[in-house]
C-alpha cells in the first residue's frame, strides 16, 4: 500500500503560492488557485489537486497562461454576464465568475455567467459548491481539450467536458454531482506515471482499438460514458460553454500537454431557492428525498448507499484538523517542484 503523509494546510497553500508568484502570479490569484487545489486533495480527488500545479507552472512559463489577467465583464444583461478571463488561470477566472453569478441570483433569482478566455479550472464541484455554501443551487460546466471521439469515429474532437450540480442540504455538506463525460484523463495520467494498466473500456489507441496501456490511451481516444449518451452530453456542454460564450470549442483548443494558448469556456449558474419556496420547505423536501434513498434495501448489507459527493465530503471532514493527507507520489512531486525552484519543503508526518 502506498505511503501517505500529512501536510499542514498552511504549508500547502504557502508552497503553492510561492511557486505561482515566482512565475508572476499575483498573491491573491495564487491563493485562490491553491485553495481550489487543496479542496480537491482534501476530498481525495488527487487528479485535480497539487498534481495539477506543475502543468499550470509549465503553461505559464511557456506563455500559454497569462499570470496577470485583466478579468472583464464584456456584456451585462438583467440576469446574464459574459466574462473574458484574458487567458488567466482557470481557477481564478472561475472564482470571480461564480461569485458574480451568486450575487445576481441573490437579487434576481437566477444568475448566469458565461466565460471565455479561460483555462483548466480544476474540479467543477468547487464552484458549484460556492453557490451551495450560500444557500443556492450551483450548476457549472466547462469545455476541455479534445479527448473523446463522436460515437463511431476514431478521431478526438470533444473534451470530456465536466459538469457539476451542487444543492445545499441539512447534512452538514451539500449534495454534489461532479462528473466528466468519460473517465477523467487525470486518472489515466496518474496510471501512466506509475506504469499501471487501465481497465478495458476506458480508452482506445490511435487506431481505434481497445487498450489497457495508459500511455497509449493518452495518445489515443478516451471513451465517453454510456457510449452515444456521453458523447451527446459532451457535445451539448461544448455548445453551451464553448460556442455560446465565444470561447474556442471542439478541436480548436490544444491538447492537455500541448504547447499553445487555450481559450476554454465555462458556464456558471446560481439558482436562488427562495425564488421558488422557503428554505425551510426546500430543506424539508430534500430531507424526505434523502430518506427515500437511505431506506432502500441494500443488495449487499456490508456496503453503503452514498449520495453524490458524499464519499468526497467524508474524506474532507475526516482530515486531521489543519492538515491534509496526501499520497507519497504527490508528495514526491511537490518536493521536486520545491527543489527545482528553491522553495523550502516542510517536514512531514507519515500517516501510520
Amino acid at each position: 500500500m502506498e505511503k501517505e503523509y500529512l501536510i499542514i494546510n498552511n504549508d500547502y497553500i504557502s508552497i503553492g503560492t510561492k511557486l505561482l508568484m515566482e512565475v508572476g502570479v499575483p498573491e491573491e490569484h495564487a491563493e485562490i488557485t491553491m485553495l481550489s487545489l487543496l479542496d480537491a486533495d482534501q476530498k481525495g480527488v488527487y487528479t485535480h489537486g497539487f498534481f495539477r500545479l506543475s502543468t499550470y507552472l509549465k503553461q505559464i512559463a511557456r506563455g500559454n497562461i497569462n499570470p496577470k489577467p485583466v478579468i472583464e465583464i464584456k456584456q451585462k444583461g438583467t440576469n446574464i454576464r459574459l466574462v473574458d478571463g484574458n487567458g488567466g488561470l482557470g481557477s481564478v477566472v472561475s472564482y470571480y465568475a461564480m461569485k458574480e453569478a451568486i450575487e445576481i441570483s441573490r437579487e434576481r433569482g437566477v444568475g448566469v455567467v458565461g466565460v471565455k478566455g479561460s483555462n483548466h479550472f480544476g474540479t467543477a464541484a468547487y464552484y458549484a459548491e460556492m453557490a451551495a455554501a450560500k444557500g443556492k443551487i450551483g450548476i457549472v460546466m466547462t469545455n476541455a481539450s479534445p479527448a473523446i471521439a463522436p460515437t463511431g469515429g476514431k478521431k478526438v474532437v470533444l473534451g470530456n467536458n465536466p459538469w457539476s450540480i451542487s444543492v445545499c442540504s441539512n447534512l452538514g455538506y451539500p449534495i454534489t454531482l461532479d462528473m466528466a463525460n468519460s473517465i477523467a484523463r487525470g486518472k489515466i495520467r496518474l496510471k501512466a506515471l506509475t506504469g499501471e494498466s487501465i481497465p478495458v473500456g476506458w480508452a482506445l489507441n490511435r487506431e481505434g482499438e481497445p487498450t489497457t496501456n495508459a500511455k497509449e490511451a493518452l495518445e489515443g481516444i478516451i471513451l465517453p460514458i454510456g457510449d452515444h449518451k456521453g458523447y451527446g452530453i459532451a457535445l451539448m456542454i461544448d455548445l453551451l460553454a464553448g460556442v455560446l460564450t465565444g470561447a474556442q470549442f471542439g478541436i480548436q483548443n490544444p491538447g492537455v500537454e500541448e504547447n499553445g494558448k487555450r481559450n476554454n469556456g465555462h458556464l456558471f449558474i446560481s439558482l436562488n431557492i427562495e425564488a421558488f419556496m422557503s428554505m425551510d420547505e426546500f430543506n424539508k423536501r430534500t430531507d424526505e428525498l434523502i430518506e427515500m434513498i437511505r431506506s432502500v434495501p441494500k443488495i449487499d448489507e456490508n456496503k453503503s448507499i452514498f449520495l453524490p459527493g458524499e464519499i468526497e465530503w467524508e474524506n474532507k471532514l475526516s482530515q486531521k484538523k489543519g492538515t491534509t493527507k496526501i499520497p507519497e507520489r504527490i508528495i514526491k512531486q511537490i518536493e521536486l517542484l520545491c527543489k527545482e525552484r528553491k522553495v523550502l519543503f516542510p517536514i512531514l508526518q507519515e500517516v501510520n
